[in-house]
């Protein structure tokens, strides 16, 4: 016993003394752009040889604690998307509480990560999609992968792999900020693709976009890639969508080429029902048409060099050369017309083509300054040289009636530049831009019209931006303004828009939100309405410009609310624009002859609403997502007004088991009403199944494989002449086609670009002759 007690006391002695050197670290991890809590950080002490001592998760609020012996550490957080960030703790005698950590979303690849289920973080102004590793596996390029995440108001034509927000809304795609083409996307190889950054609610940089899908993807270091993505029909439909892209890297430079090919060969079949009332009488039209080929080649090449080094600067510079060639277009058609003043039916000829070629250089350049600063500098040089050939007849008894010939050569010169400034702070983020655009087209017209057109155009905008954080809320407000030039002739305008806009978002959880934005936008007509020609249609109609066309000013608001855990998520959205003397058609008499021109009408109203439900019953192999919605237009002219409902619905089911992947998916037709004109959307469905390797994959597919037919119903509802149309073809039912990919990868070191913004041109400016 007395041995024992002096042992005791050793050991309680020993062990006072060690516990009174432990120490607890702790601290809070947070997200550097919104202040936001990061739950389940990895947290990870090592020493001051970078050896592992122990880790910890942080807690739902981002806190998180470490207890250890006194000593020199090295304190290590991650979590997937972003930057590590690393802190010193030299031996602290007491507890030492480190504060606020920040990460910062990060562009680097996440190269030992592998992620086993769908992941979104939502980011005050974007979310953050990190695809799983089976959706990943199981996609053959960027445009398949963004299908299989089946995105809130994203829609995906199977058929021509346009990408459109609900309202053929436009969707501004980027790789890496850079903006670039659909082309480019479907040549990005799904294993290259670290997240998928989704603007659905862009700020004052982007513009007029409805959405932005910016793409960040892997840079390589040494080594290079070929990719090879190939869609063709099997059978005597003529339907190709072939891409191509070569990648090659040296340290900090990188060499690529992309080039892609689009191909249509088949029949459509118009029937047109035209009342022309007069002011003494009233004419009726019925057509019957016949089969008529429809037929272009579109090959597009861009070439690209880049030079960075991480966190400094970034250089790029794109040549890109866009090729179309349309021998027999859309609008073609051959048709038989009863009228309602001859029992003889009249037969007419309406054939058109056109050809555009489309160079353009594009030069950025990007520099990371000291203190979260950013600058962006883009200039955008292109030229567009058009040709466009249109051939009109009408005969009875096999006697000539109307001949009509159309010939335009045009030219457009642009020159777009851009400049970003981008300030970063602990709770918000300042970003300033301006964006000036210098437009000169100079357009020939021959054939029964004969003109020379030369008009300048010179618009530059403006705009502020702040978003902060605070508690659950995050606001951002922008200021901008566009003044725009515009000479023809001896005509001269000058006009000036305001653009403010104001969005708060309310975080309830990181799974739940809401979001309302108002804003106020401006558009400017298109050069092809200002025109100051004259264009005859037919033997009773003629296309005017008009020089006089103003800005039209609108305001929009919308609310938006998203929930998102486990296996289900449900996103609403509800919006109304308002558009103050919008540009409409209008439709005059004058000499016997009715004019179609534009003019500024009165109002133009859009109150919408869907509801997407997603629901992933087997984690991401199997995911459903069902969208209702509906739209109300009410269009104001100067002597009418219109009012049309529409109902829509779309479902897709995306599938996927090992190496088999299957998809199905239809839309009912999404219609839009503008001005006096119902342009109808269209009814799709389409399934497909395959098998996809890392290096190759095939796929079967079927476009409407339950038969039906592939068709356009659109209506003009004016007075003078109220118009029912509907276009439709065989050619794309029960359409069978197989798509192919091959991906051969060589040096497999990364490194992540981070290029901002990039500016295109591609409105030729001409005024079309066709209804």
């Amino acid at each position: 016993m007395k041995r024992i007690l002096p042992l005791i006391i050793i050991y309680l002695t020993i062990a006072s003394t060690l516990s009174a050197q432990q120490i607890k670290i702790s601290g809070k991890v947070v997200d550097k752009t919104n202040a936001q809590p990061i739950e389940y950080a990895n947290v990870t002490l090592l020493q001051s040889d970078s050896t592992f001592v122990k880790g910890v998760n942080s807690d739902a609020n981002g806190l998180f604690d470490i207890v250890n012996p006194t000593g020199n550490y090295l304190v290590s957080i991650s979590y997937m998307g972003y930057e590590t960030s690393y802190v010193p703790v030299q031996n602290p005698a007491t507890d030492s509480n480190l504060g606020n950590i920040t990460l910062e979303p990060s562009s680097v690849a996440l190269n030992t990560v592998t992620v086993t289920a769908q992941s979104v973080i939502d980011k005050a102004d974007r979310k953050l999609i990190f695809p799983s590793e089976s959706q990943i596996k199981t996609s053959t390029n960027g445009l398949d992968l963004l299908q299989q995440l089946q995105l809130p108001r994203i829609n995906i034509n199977p058929i021509d792999n346009s990408i459109t927000t609900s309202g053929r809304g436009e969707v501004q795609l980027r790789i890496n900020g850079a903006l670039t083409t659909n082309e480019e996307i479907r040549a990005i190889t799904p294993s290259d693709i670290i997240r998928i950054e989704y603007h659905d609610d862009p700020g004052a940089r982007y513009g007029s976009a409805s959405a932005v899908l910016d793409y960040i993807v892997r840079r390589r270091e040494s080594g290079g890639n070929i990719h090879g993505d190939l869609m063709n029909i099997i059978g005597s439909t003529g339907f190709a969508e072939d891409n191509l892209s070569v990648k090659v890297n040296h340290r900090k430079s990188e060499f690529g080429m992309n080039a892609y090919w689009g191909y249509r060969k088949l029949e459509w079949t118009r029937t047109n029902s035209e009342t022309f009332n007069f002011p003494d009488r009233t004419l009726h039209r019925n057509e019957i048409g016949e089969p008529t080929l429809f037929k272009y080649n579109n090959l597009n090449l861009a070439l690209n060099y880049s030079l960075m080094e991480a966190d400094k600067y970034f250089l790029n510079v794109t040549f890109r050369n866009s090729y179309n060639n349309s021998p027999n277009l859309y609008t073609n058609r051959n048709s038989s017309i009863t009228t309602s003043d001859n029992s003889v039916p009249l037969s007419i000829s309406d054939l058109s083509s056109e050809k555009t070629n489309i160079p353009s250089l594009d030069v950025y350049y990007q520099r990371n300054l000291k203190k979260d600063q950013l600058i962006i500098v883009n200039v955008v040089g292109t030229y567009i040289n058009s040709k466009n050939n249109r051939i009109y007849e009408e005969w009875r008894d096999e006697k000539p009636i109307t001949d009509i010939q159309s010939h335009i050569s045009g030219d457009k010169y642009s020159l777009i530049t851009e400049g970003i400034y981008e300030k970063k702070t602990e709770k918000g983020k300042f970003t300033t831009g301006l964006k000036h655009a210098q437009v000169f087209t100079r357009n020939e017209y021959t054939g029964n019209t004969i003109a020379e057109v030369a008009m300048n155009l010179a618009e530059t905008y403006v705009y502020a931006e702040y978003q902060f954080q605070k508690g659950k809320f995050n606001y951002v407000a922008s200021l901008g303004g566009i003044r725009s030039y515009y000479s023809q002739g001896e005509d001269v305008e000058e006009r000036y828009s305001f653009r403010p806009s104001a969005r708060v978002t309310y975080n309830i959880s990181d799974k739940t939100f809401v979001r309302y934005k108002v804003n106020i936008w401006g558009n400017t007509p298109s050069l092809g309405d200002l025109n100051a020609v004259e264009q005859i249609i037919d033997s009773l109609q003629i296309r005017r410009g008009n020089p006089n066309l103003r800005m039209s000013q609108g305001y929009s608001n919308n609310i938006t609310a998203g929930y998102d855990k486990g296996m289900f998520g449900v996103d609403l959205f509800l919006q109304y624009n308002y558009q103050r003397n919008p540009v409409a058609e209008t439709i005059l008499f004058e000499e016997g002859k009715f004019i179609r021109t534009y003019e500024n009408q009165k109002a133009h109203h859009q109150l919408g609403g869907e509801l997407t439900l997603r629901f992933r019953p087997i984690k991401d192999r199997l995911t459903i997502a069902f969208t209702p919605g509906i739209n109300r237009y009410i269009s104001e002219g100067s002597n009418y007004t219109h009012t049309y409902t529409n109902k829509y619905m779309r479902l897709s089911i995306d599938g996927n088991y090992k190496n088999w992947v299957a998809n199905f998916m239809i839309y009912t037709p999404w219609d839009y009403f503008y001005g006096e004109t119902l342009e109808s959307g269209e009814r799709i469905h389409s399934i497909s199944f395959g098998y996809n390797k890392p290096n190759y994959s095939i796929i079967l597919g079927s476009f409407n494989p339950f038969g039906g037919t592939y068709k356009r119903n659109d209506q003009n509802w004016s007075a003078m002449i109220p118009t029912q149309s509907k276009v439709y073809t065989e050619n794309l039912t029960q359409l069978i086609y197989i798509k192919a990919s091959f991906n051969v990868n060589f040096g497999r070191q990364f490194k992540g670009g981070d290029k901002r913004l990039n500016n295109s041109d591609n409105d030729s400016g001409i005024m079309s002759s066709s209804k």
